[in-house]
Protein backbone atom coordinates (compact mmCIF):
# COMPACT_ATOMS: atom_id res chain seq x y z
CA UNK A 1 0.00 0.00 0.00
CA UNK A 2 1.71 3.36 -0.97
CA UNK A 3 2.09 5.57 2.06
CA UNK A 4 1.00 9.31 0.89
CA UNK A 5 3.25 11.19 3.36
CA UNK A 6 6.62 9.01 1.59
CA UNK A 7 5.75 9.06 -1.69
CA UNK A 8 4.59 13.40 -1.89
CA UNK A 9 6.46 15.75 -3.15
CA UNK A 10 8.09 17.60 -0.65
CA UNK A 11 7.56 21.43 -0.64
CA UNK A 12 10.85 22.09 1.19
CA UNK A 13 14.05 20.17 2.54
CA UNK A 14 15.62 20.66 5.85
CA UNK A 15 18.45 19.00 7.51
CA UNK A 16 16.57 18.89 11.11
CA UNK A 17 13.33 19.72 12.05
CA UNK A 18 12.43 21.18 15.52
CA UNK A 19 8.89 20.90 16.88
CA UNK A 20 8.79 23.02 19.56
CA UNK A 21 10.59 26.80 19.58
CA UNK A 22 10.06 27.49 23.83
CA UNK A 23 13.10 27.14 25.59
CA UNK A 24 14.68 24.17 24.75
CA UNK A 25 13.41 23.88 21.12
CA UNK A 26 15.43 27.46 21.07
CA UNK A 27 18.56 26.61 22.71
CA UNK A 28 19.11 23.16 20.99
CA UNK A 29 18.63 25.17 17.45
CA UNK A 30 20.98 27.95 18.76
CA UNK A 31 23.69 25.37 19.68
CA UNK A 32 23.15 23.47 16.34
CA UNK A 33 23.54 26.87 13.93
CA UNK A 34 26.41 27.60 16.23
CA UNK A 35 27.92 24.06 14.68
CA UNK A 36 26.75 25.35 11.36
CA UNK A 37 23.90 23.30 10.85
CA UNK A 38 20.62 25.55 10.66
CA UNK A 39 17.07 23.76 11.15
CA UNK A 40 13.39 24.58 10.63
CA UNK A 41 12.26 25.06 14.02
CA UNK A 42 8.59 24.79 14.36
CA UNK A 43 5.98 26.38 17.22
CA UNK A 44 2.17 26.02 17.68
CA UNK A 45 2.74 29.03 19.78
CA UNK A 46 2.24 32.82 18.34
CA UNK A 47 5.09 33.52 19.92
CA UNK A 48 7.08 33.63 23.12
CA UNK A 49 6.47 32.02 26.35
CA UNK A 50 4.41 34.60 28.26
CA UNK A 51 4.77 32.73 31.52
CA UNK A 52 7.83 32.86 33.49
CA UNK A 53 8.07 29.00 34.26
CA UNK A 54 11.77 28.54 34.20
CA UNK A 55 12.73 31.14 36.88
CA UNK A 56 16.76 30.28 37.39
CA UNK A 57 19.71 29.53 35.37
CA UNK A 58 22.67 27.47 36.86
CA UNK A 59 26.41 28.25 36.97
CA UNK A 60 26.85 25.27 34.29
CA UNK A 61 23.92 26.54 32.46
CA UNK A 62 25.50 29.86 31.47
CA UNK A 63 28.60 27.91 30.82
CA UNK A 64 26.73 26.21 28.37
CA UNK A 65 25.38 29.97 27.12
CA UNK A 66 28.41 31.00 27.34
CA UNK A 67 30.15 29.21 24.90
CA UNK A 68 27.13 30.11 22.69
CA UNK A 69 28.58 34.05 23.10
CA UNK A 70 25.30 34.55 24.61
CA UNK A 71 26.06 35.31 28.30
CA UNK A 72 26.22 38.93 28.31
CA UNK A 73 22.75 39.51 25.95
CA UNK A 74 21.10 37.26 28.97
CA UNK A 75 23.11 39.14 31.56
CA UNK A 76 21.57 42.54 30.15
CA UNK A 77 18.20 41.33 29.99
CA UNK A 78 18.21 39.83 33.65
CA UNK A 79 21.54 40.71 35.99
CA UNK A 80 22.62 38.04 38.86
CA UNK A 81 20.15 37.29 41.60
CA UNK A 82 21.06 37.52 45.00
CA UNK A 83 23.25 35.21 46.61
CA UNK A 84 21.05 34.08 49.31
CA UNK A 85 17.56 33.01 49.17
CA UNK A 86 15.39 31.64 52.30
CA UNK A 87 12.60 29.47 52.10
CA UNK A 88 9.98 29.97 54.77
CA UNK A 89 6.91 27.96 56.74
CA UNK A 90 4.54 29.89 57.94
CA UNK A 91 1.01 30.17 59.04
CA UNK A 92 0.58 33.21 56.47
CA UNK A 93 2.84 35.36 55.05
CA UNK A 94 2.50 38.09 57.23
CA UNK A 95 2.09 35.67 60.64
CA UNK A 96 3.16 32.93 62.83
CA UNK A 97 7.06 31.36 61.22
CA UNK A 98 7.67 28.29 61.90
CA UNK A 99 10.69 27.65 60.32
CA UNK A 100 13.28 29.45 57.71
CA UNK A 101 15.98 27.81 55.53
CA UNK A 102 18.25 29.47 53.37
CA UNK A 103 18.11 27.60 49.85
CA UNK A 104 21.06 25.30 48.44
CA UNK A 105 22.39 27.80 46.08
CA UNK A 106 25.76 26.13 45.10
CA UNK A 107 24.60 25.12 42.22
CA UNK A 108 24.55 29.19 40.87
CA UNK A 109 27.21 30.05 42.83
CA UNK A 110 30.14 28.29 43.11
CA UNK A 111 34.02 29.13 42.76
CA UNK A 112 34.03 25.95 40.28
CA UNK A 113 32.80 27.77 37.60
CA UNK A 114 33.80 31.01 36.33
CA UNK A 115 30.52 32.38 36.04
CA UNK A 116 27.52 32.82 38.23
CA UNK A 117 23.61 31.55 37.74
CA UNK A 118 20.77 34.26 36.53
CA UNK A 119 17.66 34.55 37.68
CA UNK A 120 15.96 35.50 34.72
CA UNK A 121 12.32 34.57 33.78
CA UNK A 122 11.63 32.28 30.78
CA UNK A 123 9.14 35.16 29.28
CA UNK A 124 12.63 37.61 29.36
CA UNK A 125 14.75 34.49 28.40
CA UNK A 126 13.37 33.67 25.72
CA UNK A 127 12.75 36.65 23.52
CA UNK A 128 16.97 36.73 23.96
CA UNK A 129 17.38 33.30 22.27
CA UNK A 130 14.83 34.16 19.51
CA UNK A 131 17.06 37.06 18.59
CA UNK A 132 19.74 35.40 18.44
CA UNK A 133 18.45 32.16 17.04
CA UNK A 134 16.93 34.31 13.86
CA UNK A 135 20.52 35.85 13.14
CA UNK A 136 22.22 33.04 13.63
CA UNK A 137 19.86 32.39 10.47
CA UNK A 138 17.52 29.60 11.65
CA UNK A 139 14.05 29.30 10.00
CA UNK A 140 12.02 29.73 12.94
CA UNK A 141 7.94 30.11 12.52
CA UNK A 142 5.09 30.37 14.62
CA UNK A 143 1.41 29.36 14.61
CA UNK A 144 2.89 26.54 12.84
CA UNK A 145 1.91 22.59 14.29
CA UNK A 146 3.25 19.61 13.65
CA UNK A 147 0.04 17.47 12.32
CA UNK A 148 1.92 14.12 11.33
CA UNK A 149 5.11 12.14 10.24
CA UNK A 150 6.55 9.34 9.12
CA UNK A 151 10.31 8.41 9.62
CA UNK A 152 11.99 5.83 6.91
CA UNK A 153 15.39 4.37 6.60
CA UNK A 154 16.71 7.75 4.81
CA UNK A 155 14.90 10.30 7.10
CA UNK A 156 11.54 11.97 8.32
CA UNK A 157 8.25 13.20 5.87
CA UNK A 158 6.18 15.10 8.28
CA UNK A 159 3.40 17.88 7.49
CA UNK A 160 3.21 20.90 9.18
CA UNK A 161 0.11 23.26 9.14
CA UNK A 162 -0.60 27.14 9.62
CA UNK A 163 -2.85 27.66 11.94
CA UNK A 164 -3.97 30.80 10.79
CA UNK A 165 -3.90 30.34 7.28
CA UNK A 166 -4.85 26.04 8.13
CA UNK A 167 -2.41 25.49 4.85
CA UNK A 168 -0.23 22.39 4.87
CA UNK A 169 3.30 21.70 3.61
CA UNK A 170 5.42 18.67 3.53
CA UNK A 171 8.59 18.67 4.71
CA UNK A 172 11.43 16.53 4.36
CA UNK A 173 14.04 16.18 7.06
CA UNK A 174 16.53 14.04 7.95
CA UNK A 175 16.13 13.92 11.84
CA UNK A 176 13.26 15.51 13.84
CA UNK A 177 14.04 17.01 17.45
CA UNK A 178 11.28 16.69 19.65
CA UNK A 179 11.00 19.92 22.01
CA UNK A 180 7.30 19.63 22.33
CA UNK A 181 6.61 19.50 25.85
CA UNK A 182 5.55 17.76 28.79
CA UNK A 183 2.38 15.89 26.62
CA UNK A 184 4.70 15.51 24.05
CA UNK A 185 2.16 14.43 20.37
CA UNK A 186 5.70 13.18 18.54
CA UNK A 187 6.76 11.00 21.59
CA UNK A 188 2.87 9.53 21.76
CA UNK A 189 2.88 9.05 18.32
CA UNK A 190 6.29 6.74 18.92
CA UNK A 191 4.26 5.23 21.24
CA UNK A 192 7.29 5.76 23.65
CA UNK A 193 6.34 5.08 27.09
CA UNK A 194 7.22 6.92 30.22
CA UNK A 195 8.48 5.72 33.99
CA UNK A 196 8.63 7.38 37.48
CA UNK A 197 6.19 8.70 40.07
CA UNK A 198 3.78 10.27 37.40
CA UNK A 199 1.34 13.13 38.90
CA UNK A 200 2.11 14.38 42.27
CA UNK A 201 -0.48 17.04 42.41
CA UNK A 202 -2.62 19.31 40.00
CA UNK A 203 -2.01 23.26 40.99
CA UNK A 204 -4.06 26.52 40.35
CA UNK A 205 -1.39 29.71 39.82
CA UNK A 206 -2.41 32.75 40.60
CA UNK A 207 0.09 35.76 39.31
CA UNK A 208 -1.05 38.78 41.09
CA UNK A 209 0.52 42.34 42.03
CA UNK A 210 0.58 43.13 45.84
CA UNK A 211 2.72 45.58 48.05
CA UNK A 212 4.49 42.40 49.84
CA UNK A 213 8.05 42.67 48.90
CA UNK A 214 8.91 43.91 52.81
CA UNK A 215 7.77 40.97 54.06
CA UNK A 216 9.91 38.66 51.60
CA UNK A 217 12.94 40.86 52.55
CA UNK A 218 12.79 41.31 56.08
CA UNK A 219 13.48 37.42 56.26
CA UNK A 220 15.74 37.41 53.19
CA UNK A 221 13.05 34.70 51.61
CA UNK A 222 11.80 34.65 48.22
CA UNK A 223 9.45 31.95 48.98
CA UNK A 224 6.78 30.12 50.99
CA UNK A 225 4.97 27.38 52.45
CA UNK A 226 1.98 28.09 54.44
CA UNK A 227 -0.67 26.30 55.84
CA UNK A 228 -3.88 27.82 57.52
CA UNK A 229 -7.58 27.30 58.38
CA UNK A 230 -8.37 28.52 54.76
CA UNK A 231 -5.80 27.41 52.33
CA UNK A 232 -2.38 25.97 52.29
CA UNK A 233 0.05 25.96 49.41
CA UNK A 234 3.34 28.62 48.46
CA UNK A 235 3.69 32.29 47.58
CA UNK A 236 6.65 33.01 45.51
CA UNK A 237 8.34 36.11 44.22
CA UNK A 238 7.69 36.01 40.42
CA UNK A 239 10.80 34.82 38.49
CA UNK A 240 12.27 37.82 37.22
CA UNK A 241 11.31 40.51 40.02
CA UNK A 242 14.13 43.06 39.30
CA UNK A 243 11.72 44.38 36.69
CA UNK A 244 8.66 43.35 38.03
CA UNK A 245 8.83 44.13 41.83
CA UNK A 246 5.52 43.17 42.89
CA UNK A 247 4.55 40.71 40.94
CA UNK A 248 3.70 37.30 43.08
CA UNK A 249 2.48 33.80 42.48
CA UNK A 250 0.22 31.69 44.57
CA UNK A 251 -0.13 27.75 44.16
CA UNK A 252 -2.70 25.98 45.75
CA UNK A 253 -3.63 22.16 45.11
CA UNK A 254 -6.75 21.34 43.36
CA UNK A 255 -8.72 18.55 41.93
CA UNK A 256 -9.15 18.91 38.41
CA UNK A 257 -12.32 15.72 39.15
CA UNK A 258 -13.82 18.07 41.57
CA UNK A 259 -13.25 21.49 40.14
CA UNK A 260 -12.00 23.67 37.11
CA UNK A 261 -10.76 27.10 36.13
CA UNK A 262 -14.07 28.53 36.53
CA UNK A 263 -14.36 27.94 40.21
CA UNK A 264 -11.92 30.38 40.44
CA UNK A 265 -13.81 33.46 40.80
CA UNK A 266 -10.93 36.47 40.82
CA UNK A 267 -13.19 37.14 43.67
CA UNK A 268 -12.08 33.95 45.03
CA UNK A 269 -8.46 34.02 43.43
CA UNK A 270 -7.97 37.33 45.81
CA UNK A 271 -9.58 35.46 48.93
CA UNK A 272 -6.96 32.84 48.79
CA UNK A 273 -4.30 35.59 48.26
CA UNK A 274 -5.24 37.44 51.19
CA UNK A 275 -5.43 34.27 53.83
CA UNK A 276 -2.05 32.90 52.20
CA UNK A 277 -0.18 36.94 52.61
CA UNK A 278 -2.39 36.99 56.29
CA UNK A 279 -3.69 40.39 55.51
CA UNK A 280 -7.72 40.64 54.96
CA UNK A 281 -7.54 43.89 53.29
CA UNK A 282 -4.57 44.02 51.35
CA UNK A 283 -4.99 45.44 48.20
CA UNK A 284 -4.00 42.69 45.59
CA UNK A 285 -4.34 42.91 41.45
CA UNK A 286 -4.70 39.64 39.43
CA UNK A 287 -2.77 39.39 36.30
CA UNK A 288 -3.46 35.94 35.19
CA UNK A 289 -4.44 32.24 36.55
CA UNK A 290 -3.61 29.08 34.91
CA UNK A 291 -3.20 25.52 35.64
CA UNK A 292 -0.40 22.68 35.65
CA UNK A 293 0.60 19.41 36.92
CA UNK A 294 3.23 18.84 39.12
CA UNK A 295 4.98 15.36 37.48
CA UNK A 296 8.33 13.24 37.65
CA UNK A 297 8.22 11.38 34.62
CA UNK A 298 11.10 10.32 32.30
CA UNK A 299 10.63 8.56 28.61
CA UNK A 300 11.64 5.50 28.29
CA UNK A 301 14.25 5.98 25.65
CA UNK A 302 15.10 9.32 24.34
CA UNK A 303 15.97 8.23 20.75
CA UNK A 304 14.05 6.27 18.24
CA UNK A 305 15.28 5.64 15.02
CA UNK A 306 15.98 9.20 13.69
CA UNK A 307 13.68 10.96 15.83
CA UNK A 308 15.07 12.45 19.55
CA UNK A 309 13.47 14.19 22.88
CA UNK A 310 14.59 17.01 24.63
CA UNK A 311 13.17 19.11 27.70
CA UNK A 312 10.18 18.23 28.77
CA UNK A 313 8.82 15.70 26.36
CA UNK A 314 11.93 13.38 27.62
CA UNK A 315 11.26 14.26 31.08
CA UNK A 316 9.50 16.52 33.28
CA UNK A 317 9.78 17.17 37.22
CA UNK A 318 8.72 19.00 39.72
CA UNK A 319 10.30 22.59 40.08
CA UNK A 320 12.00 22.18 43.72
CA UNK A 321 15.62 22.86 43.00
CA UNK A 322 15.01 24.76 39.23
CA UNK A 323 16.77 22.24 37.54
CA UNK A 324 14.10 21.12 34.97
CA UNK A 325 14.93 23.87 32.19
CA UNK A 326 18.57 23.61 32.89
CA UNK A 327 18.60 19.84 32.12
CA UNK A 328 16.82 20.66 29.15
CA UNK A 329 19.45 23.07 28.27
CA UNK A 330 22.31 20.18 28.66
CA UNK A 331 20.54 17.63 27.11
CA UNK A 332 19.68 20.24 24.36
CA UNK A 333 23.70 20.61 24.03
CA UNK A 334 24.41 16.81 24.18
CA UNK A 335 22.53 16.33 20.89
CA UNK A 336 23.48 19.21 19.02
CA UNK A 337 26.89 18.81 18.82
CA UNK A 338 26.78 15.03 18.00
CA UNK A 339 23.95 15.61 15.06
CA UNK A 340 26.26 18.53 13.38
CA UNK A 341 28.80 15.80 13.20
CA UNK A 342 27.32 12.75 11.75
CA UNK A 343 25.27 15.95 9.41
CA UNK A 344 29.32 17.43 8.41
CA UNK A 345 30.10 13.52 8.18
CA UNK A 346 32.70 13.81 10.98
CA UNK A 347 31.11 10.72 12.66
CA UNK A 348 29.33 7.55 11.74
CA UNK A 349 25.44 7.85 13.16
CA UNK A 350 26.15 5.12 15.89
CA UNK A 351 27.42 8.07 17.57
CA UNK A 352 23.37 9.28 17.85
CA UNK A 353 22.68 6.61 20.09
CA UNK A 354 24.68 8.30 22.74
CA UNK A 355 23.05 10.69 23.52
CA UNK A 356 20.25 8.39 25.10
CA UNK A 357 22.64 5.83 26.58
CA UNK A 358 24.63 9.63 28.16
CA UNK A 359 21.32 12.11 28.64
CA UNK A 360 18.81 9.35 30.14
CA UNK A 361 20.30 8.07 33.56
CA UNK A 362 21.01 11.81 34.17
CA UNK A 363 17.61 12.59 34.22
CA UNK A 364 16.80 9.81 35.93
CA UNK A 365 19.00 10.22 39.02
CA UNK A 366 17.93 14.01 38.19
CA UNK A 367 14.26 13.50 38.52
CA UNK A 368 14.36 11.33 41.74
CA UNK A 369 16.65 13.69 43.74
CA UNK A 370 14.08 16.71 42.81
CA UNK A 371 11.16 14.26 43.46
CA UNK A 372 13.02 13.92 47.43
CA UNK A 373 13.83 17.22 47.33
CA UNK A 374 10.35 18.51 46.75
CA UNK A 375 8.66 15.35 49.45
CA UNK A 376 11.38 16.46 51.83
CA UNK A 377 10.24 20.11 51.52
CA UNK A 378 6.63 19.50 51.84
CA UNK A 379 6.20 17.29 54.86
CA UNK A 380 9.25 17.71 56.92
CA UNK A 381 10.50 21.82 56.55
CA UNK A 382 14.03 21.97 56.98
CA UNK A 383 14.43 18.61 58.56
CA UNK A 384 16.51 16.25 56.10
CA UNK A 385 16.68 17.75 53.02
CA UNK A 386 20.14 16.61 51.68
CA UNK A 387 19.97 17.11 47.92
CA UNK A 388 22.62 19.07 46.91
CA UNK A 389 21.55 21.22 43.41
CA UNK A 390 25.65 21.22 42.85
CA UNK A 391 25.76 17.54 42.73
CA UNK A 392 22.96 17.24 40.26
CA UNK A 393 23.61 19.66 38.14
CA UNK A 394 27.71 19.89 37.85
CA UNK A 395 28.67 16.65 39.08
CA UNK A 396 27.37 13.83 36.89
CA UNK A 397 29.42 11.62 34.87
CA UNK A 398 28.73 9.47 31.83
CA UNK A 399 29.17 5.95 32.59
CA UNK A 400 29.44 5.13 29.12
CA UNK A 401 28.41 6.51 25.80
CA UNK A 402 31.07 9.00 23.36
CA UNK A 403 33.84 8.41 25.69
CA UNK A 404 37.10 6.47 26.07
CA UNK A 405 36.85 4.28 29.19
CA UNK A 406 39.94 3.97 31.02
CA UNK A 407 41.20 0.53 31.52
CA UNK A 408 41.56 -0.87 34.90
CA UNK A 409 39.83 1.88 36.09
CA UNK A 410 37.69 1.83 39.88
CA UNK A 411 34.06 1.62 39.99
CA UNK A 412 33.25 5.45 40.10
CA UNK A 413 29.85 7.23 40.88
CA UNK A 414 27.66 8.31 39.05
CA UNK A 415 27.50 11.70 40.68
CA UNK A 416 29.52 13.06 42.99
CA UNK A 417 30.80 16.94 44.33
CA UNK A 418 32.19 18.68 40.97
CA UNK A 419 35.54 19.39 42.65
CA UNK A 420 36.14 15.51 43.21
CA UNK A 421 36.44 14.53 39.74
CA UNK A 422 39.91 14.91 38.34
CA UNK A 423 39.58 14.48 34.34
CA UNK A 424 37.95 10.93 34.11
CA UNK A 425 36.17 10.92 30.68
CA UNK A 426 32.50 11.44 31.37
CA UNK A 427 32.98 14.15 33.61
CA UNK A 428 33.05 18.32 32.99
CA UNK A 429 36.19 19.99 32.33
CA UNK A 430 37.16 21.78 35.49
CA UNK A 431 37.32 25.34 35.84
CA UNK A 432 41.41 26.76 36.08
CA UNK A 433 42.55 29.88 35.74
CA UNK A 434 44.76 29.77 33.73
CA UNK A 435 46.81 33.30 31.70
CA UNK A 436 47.73 34.34 28.25
CA UNK A 437 49.27 37.80 27.43
CA UNK A 438 48.70 39.07 30.89
CA UNK A 439 44.97 38.20 30.76
CA UNK A 440 43.45 35.76 33.13
CA UNK A 441 41.47 32.97 31.25
CA UNK A 442 39.52 30.42 32.40
CA UNK A 443 39.88 26.94 30.59
CA UNK A 444 36.15 26.93 30.23
CA UNK A 445 36.45 29.36 27.68
CA UNK A 446 38.66 27.10 25.28
CA UNK A 447 35.69 24.94 24.99
CA UNK A 448 32.40 24.95 22.60
CA UNK A 449 32.05 23.87 19.13
CA UNK A 450 34.78 22.16 18.59
CA UNK A 451 36.84 19.03 19.93
CA UNK A 452 39.98 20.53 21.94
CA UNK A 453 43.35 18.56 22.97
CA UNK A 454 45.14 19.82 25.90
CA UNK A 455 48.67 18.74 26.53
CA UNK A 456 50.76 19.01 29.55
CA UNK A 457 54.33 21.51 29.43
CA UNK A 458 56.33 18.50 28.08
CA UNK A 459 53.71 17.47 26.22
CA UNK A 460 55.54 18.47 22.58
CA UNK A 461 55.06 15.40 20.85
CA UNK A 462 51.56 15.59 20.88
CA UNK A 463 51.58 18.51 19.10
CA UNK A 464 52.61 17.34 15.94
CA UNK A 465 50.73 14.13 15.58
CA UNK A 466 47.35 16.34 16.53
CA UNK A 467 48.13 18.21 13.44
CA UNK A 468 48.22 14.99 11.14
CA UNK A 469 45.23 13.64 12.51
CA UNK A 470 42.91 16.57 12.37
CA UNK A 471 44.13 16.51 8.94
CA UNK A 472 43.45 12.62 7.99
CA UNK A 473 40.06 12.16 10.31
CA UNK A 474 39.35 16.00 8.64
CA UNK A 475 38.15 17.16 11.72
CA UNK A 476 38.13 20.70 13.63
CA UNK A 477 39.98 20.33 16.60
CA UNK A 478 42.39 23.33 18.67
CA UNK A 479 44.83 21.68 20.86
CA UNK A 480 46.40 23.92 23.12
CA UNK A 481 49.42 23.03 25.32
CA UNK A 482 49.21 24.36 29.32
CA UNK A 483 51.48 25.40 31.46
CA UNK A 484 55.45 26.28 31.32
CA UNK A 485 56.40 30.13 29.78
CA UNK A 486 56.27 29.67 26.24
CA UNK A 487 53.39 27.79 25.27
CA UNK A 488 49.63 28.63 24.60
CA UNK A 489 48.77 29.42 28.06
CA UNK A 490 50.55 29.79 31.37
CA UNK A 491 49.20 28.41 34.40
CA UNK A 492 50.04 30.56 37.41
CA UNK A 493 48.15 28.26 39.94
CA UNK A 494 49.70 25.01 38.89
CA UNK A 495 46.53 23.37 39.09
CA UNK A 496 45.77 22.33 35.70
CA UNK A 497 47.53 18.23 35.96
CA UNK A 498 45.62 17.71 39.60
CA UNK A 499 42.56 19.42 37.57
CA UNK A 500 42.91 17.15 34.93
CA UNK A 501 44.65 14.31 36.30
CA UNK A 502 47.47 14.25 33.56
CA UNK A 503 51.18 14.20 34.09
CA UNK A 504 53.08 17.08 32.55
CA UNK A 505 53.80 14.89 29.13
CA UNK A 506 49.91 13.93 29.51
CA UNK A 507 47.12 14.59 27.33
CA UNK A 508 43.07 15.14 27.39
CA UNK A 509 40.43 15.22 24.85
CA UNK A 510 37.85 17.32 25.65
CA UNK A 511 34.09 17.15 23.73
CA UNK A 512 32.45 20.15 22.06
CA UNK A 513 29.95 20.33 25.12
CA UNK A 514 32.94 20.35 27.54
CA UNK A 515 33.06 17.09 28.80
CA UNK A 516 36.00 14.82 28.58
CA UNK A 517 36.45 12.09 26.25
CA UNK A 518 39.24 10.50 26.50
CA UNK A 519 42.73 11.35 28.62
CA UNK A 520 46.30 9.72 28.42
CA UNK A 521 47.80 10.48 32.22
CA UNK A 522 51.50 10.22 31.14
CA UNK A 523 53.55 9.83 27.56
CA UNK A 524 55.09 6.12 27.49
CA UNK A 525 54.84 5.21 23.71
CA UNK A 526 57.63 6.20 20.84
CA UNK A 527 56.82 9.22 19.13
CA UNK A 528 55.63 7.72 16.27
CA UNK A 529 52.37 5.77 17.63
CA UNK A 530 51.08 9.14 18.88
CA UNK A 531 49.22 9.44 16.14
CA UNK A 532 47.50 5.75 16.25
CA UNK A 533 46.67 6.59 19.75
CA UNK A 534 45.10 10.06 18.86
CA UNK A 535 43.00 8.53 16.29
CA UNK A 536 41.95 5.66 17.89
CA UNK A 537 40.99 7.79 20.70
CA UNK A 538 38.87 10.15 18.46
CA UNK A 539 37.19 7.07 16.02
CA UNK A 540 36.29 5.62 19.18
CA UNK A 541 34.41 8.55 20.15
CA UNK A 542 32.56 9.47 16.76
CA UNK A 543 32.12 6.41 14.87
CA UNK A 544 31.55 3.78 18.27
Amino acid sequence: MNNPLKNALFDETVPVLVVGGSLVGLSFSLFLARQGIKPLVVERHPGTAIHPRVSSLTARTMEIYRSAGIEQDIRREEPPFPREFGVMFVESLAGQMFDNLMEDMSAYFTDLSPVEGNGIAQDLLEPVLRAQVEQAGVDLRYNIELIEFEPDADGITAVIRDRISDETRRVRSKYLVAADGSKSGTRTQLGIGQHGEGTLCHLISMVFDADIHELFHSQNAHMCFFANETTSGSLVLYPGTLRRPHLYRLDVVYDPEEETMEDYSEERCVQLIRAAIGIPDISVSIKKVLTWEMAARVADRFQQGRVFLVGDSARVQPPSGGLGGNTGIAEAQNLAWKLAAVLRGEAGPDLLATYDEERRPVADYTVEQVVMLSQQREHEGSEGITVNTLHVNMGYRYQGGAIVPEAGAKILPLVQSPELWTGQPGTRAAHVVLEREGQSVSSIDLFGTRFVLLVGPEGQSWLQAAQQVKQKLGLPMDVFQIGGQHNDFIDPGNDFLNAYGITSTGAIIVRPDGYIGWRKRIYGENKEHLEQVLTDALSTILFR
